[in-house]
């Protein structure tokens, strides 16, 4: 299982800086379906596994790039540091079965999300990069910081999407922004929520770290190297066969 365990902190990792994302959104069906793990513990140690800058060395490559807006990666560390504590006290109430049902539902709104082009205008800054955009990206990252804490994934999932539709970002930009918010330990206040409910596999987690700091370097340089439009095709298309079998096997365990 330890081998097993870091090649999937490798994969994860690749995710990480290919996608600018936190990882949990591949970790979690990976450790439910090759670890065996019950879904709020797949949870739960995806988030454990996040505390930890893991995401540093993919956003140092975006940053000698120019292709991170520092203040609202800030802005949106806060807002999924304050909307995790909320979402996860909602997971930790919800049965497990349900709770993977809703992780499958949430990841195929996020893939069809991604695979929607852009209107030419979707690419252009909706409001001036001031206080207002910086309090609008700062609200976007509270709600999704709840979905973050609810199903124990970074929230770069939704964030990259809705910063570049909702906002105006640049793809690679917008991947750069919110790799800021895996410095700091955005998800402690959801991840602490499920430590208390016993529901954290510490070994596996410590396991993982390595490979994802190490994956998160190469797909940082894979990333660099493509066009944003493609780079959305590929997210969406590497989310749906994730998200379907995460409601398969939901609606076969009802």
């Amino acid at each position: 299982m330890a081998l097993l365990a870091i090649l999937i902190g490798m994969g994860v990792g690749l995710l990480v800086g290919f996608l600018g994302i936190g990882g949990g959104i591949a970790l979690v069906p990976a450790l439910t379906l090759l670890l065996g793990f019950g879904q709020h513990t797949a949870q739960g140690t995806s988030l454990f596994m996040q505390l930890p800058p893991l995401g540093l060395g993919a956003l140092l490559l975006y940053w000698r790039k120019g292709l991170v807006d520092r203040w609202a990666g800030v802005a949106c560390a806060l807002g999924i540091f304050v909307g995790g504590y909320f979402g996860s006290r909602a997971a930790i109430g919800i049965g497990p079965e349900e709770l993977k049902g809703l992780f499958g539902i949430f990841l195929l709104a996020a893939a069809v999300l991604l695979w929607r082009p852009p209107a030419r205008d979707e690419l252009k800054p909706v409001v001036p990069e001031n206080q207002t955009r910086l309090a609008q990206v700062f609200v976007l990252a509270c709600g999704i910081g709840v979905l973050s804490g609810l199903f124990g994934v970074g929230g770069g999932v939704l964030l990259v999407p809705l910063l570049v539709l909702g906002l105006g970002f640049e793809q690679h930009i917008a991947q750069g922004t919110s790799l800021v918010a895996l410095v700091p330990p955005t998800g402690l206040l959801a991840f602490l929520n499920y430590a208390r409910a016993g529901e954290v596999d510490w070994k596996v987690g410590l396991l993982i770290m390595p490979g994802i700091f190490l994956g998160g370097l190469a797909g940082g340089r894979i990333a660099l190297r493509l066009p944003s439009g493609e780079m959305r095709r590929v997210f969406a298309f590497l989310l749906l066969p994730i998200a379907a079998s995460q409601v398969i096997a939901a609606l076969l365990h009802r």
